[in-house]
């Protein structure tokens, strides 16, 4: 864009130079200088027009460039078929391989997290060098005191995957699931709330607690077919 604009300038400062050179001609030859611009135009046949002539053979060796390019590959190719063939499909690996991470790297690390303030989500887990162990996770007595304690954070959740898959049955054939523990703030924490039914209360978050499930909108419309009354039924998991 820097380049063009400087390109025009220098074009209508070129063709203003030509045209004063014709009107100075004009003048020495008896005209006045209103007559002598006016004919200086019909015969440099207007400003404009000139600098769309100028600009149009300017772009003709570009393009003429680019047809002998595209004319010269084609060529190529029609006497090389088979690498033809083969650069075209290496191309199409290449740039579906590309899609494919792009999208990967887009899930995963571009595209935010549809929870509330998703920017301010931090993970936290415990590291033991002497053990070499990490990500380690806390126990219930240890939650419980960060969860107190802390004062950098508006909220404190908790969360456990299962180590092992669950198993549903009831109402169908048995269905393996990967599911997780959480503490009743979690959902509250991530800012969403079920379909259906409540979230998790604080007298369900210690060991005497009553177990309490919640399913995902996919399992739920999948085995239950949607059914909102479904919920508050006792399963075995």
């Amino acid at each position: 864009m820097f380049h063009k604009d400087r390109r025009d300038r220098e074009l209508a400062e070129e063709i203003e130079s030509h045209l004063q050179l014709h009107i100075e001609d004009n003048v020495r030859a008896g005209m006045n200088p209103e007559d002598a611009r006016r004919q200086a135009l019909l015969k440099f046949g207007g400003v404009e027009s000139t600098k769309e002539a100028c600009r149009d053979r300017r772009s003709l060796p570009l393009l003429e460039s680019l047809t002998q390019d595209l004319r010269y590959s084609i060529r190529i190719l029609r006497k090389n078929p088979v690498f033809a063939a083969t650069a075209i499909l290496m191309l199409a690996l290449g740039i579906g391989g590309n899609t494919a991470i792009f999208s990967v790297v887009r899930a995963v690390l571009l595209k935010p997290l549809e929870y509330r303030d998703p920017d301010q989500l931090v993970y936290l887990s415990l590291d033991n060098p002497k053990q070499d162990m990490q990500d380690v996770p806390f126990t219930l007595l240890r939650y419980e005191e960060t969860r107190k304690t802390a004062r950098s954070f508006s909220g404190v959740g908790a969360f456990l995957r299962s180590p092992e898959a669950m198993t549903l049955s009831g109402g169908g054939d048995p269905e393996t699931l990967n599911g997780a523990r959480v503490s009743a703030n979690f959902l509250d924490i991530l800012g969403i709330q079920p379909l259906h039914g409540r979230s998790f209360v604080g007298e369900e978050n210690t060991p005497e607690g009553s177990p309490v499930s919640m399913i995902s909108a996919g399992l739920w419309k999948r085995r239950f077919g949607g059914d909102p009354q479904v919920t508050g039924k006792a399963t075995l998991i």
